[in-house]
């Protein structure tokens, strides 16, 4: 509803800016959320290598555990909803400029 079809030029200008924009601040959500997904892979791939009681384990068990509580916190939450909100966003701006182009 706040992108409806574009109907001038001036208009789908707008519209790319306001992608662009959207675009560079969905890419930062995702790189973080994904540094984090990375580091928790990692520090799982580690401990199954681990003996486990041993003070390596250990280390390693409370920084997966730390990551995990990130994920479920309502910071992390936001990040989340808020990039999912942003890609729905970005298609339908990049499918209203696409449609426009095709006329």
């Amino acid at each position: 509803r706040l992108y409806p079809p574009v109907g001038s030029a001036a208009e789908r200008q707008r519209y790319k800016e306001e992608f662009g924009a959207e675009l560079r601040r969905y890419k930062e959500l995702c790189a973080d959320m994904d540094g984090i997904n990375q580091r928790l892979a990692r520090l799982g791939r580690q401990l199954d290598r681990e003996p486990e009681g041993s003070a390596r384990y250990q280390a390693l068990a409370e920084e997966y555990n730390h990551l995990k509580d990130v994920k479920r916190s309502p910071e992390y939450q936001e990040k989340k909803q808020e990039s999912q909100t942003l890609r729905n966003k970005l298609f339908h701006i990049k499918r209203m400029v696409s449609d426009y182009d095709k006329l």
